[in-house]
């Protein structure tokens, strides 16, 4: 008994498959402070170890930690970057990736980033096929200039990558540095 029914074939399961968007833009809120405004903004909030200037490497380091500390808990990370009119800082990116503030930020996590750069944050947006590192950056001014990171220096769930041991808080703030 053969079957005179006809056989319907199917495009291959390729076809109906699409690929993953991999040139999506990316969303950020952003601080982006020099080391003089870091090491400023330190002293003023009360920071105590070092000497407060900006040209000290590890008075910079110390300013970074204690900002990245004090904004935290909260969805934070710090990169050192430069922007492309030749200054160099940091960039704490801060919030969801959403352009939405309200959306983006708690209360608690915004009234804290108020506390220390005593403004709202700026806006980024990747620039396609740089992996993220390289970013237009829209100061409130409406200016835009390309932000450029270099390392990833601390974050929420990474923790600081260069911490402080208590012996190292030990030294500092009992010979005065």
């Amino acid at each position: 008994m053969e079957s005179s029914a006809s056989v319907t074939l199917l495009p291959p399961i390729t076809s109906f498959i699409q690929p993953p968007e991999t040139d999506v833009t990316m969303f950020r809120w952003a601080y982006f402070v020099t080391f003089e405004e870091l090491v400023n903004r330190y002293k003023e909030r009360g920071g105590k170890l070092g000497t407060y200037n900006p040209k000290v490497p590890r008075d910079i380091e110390h300013a970074r930690r204690a900002i990245l500390k004090f904004l935290l808990p909260g969805p934070v990370s710090v990169w050192d970057g430069y922007l492309d009119d030749g200054y160099m800082g940091f960039v704490f990116f801060v919030g969801k990736s959403v352009k939405e503030p309200r959306e983006a930020f708690g209360r608690k996590l915004a009234s804290r980033c108020y506390q220390i750069f005593r403004r709202a944050p700026d806006h980024c947006m990747s620039i396609r096929n740089s992996d993220n590192m390289w970013w237009n950056f829209y100061s409130r001014d409406g200016s835009k200039q390309v932000l450029k990171l270099g390392e990833f220096l601390g974050s929420h769930s990474e923790g600081d990558m260069y911490p402080l041991s208590p012996e190292e808080i030990a030294e500092f703030t009992s010979n005065g540095k």
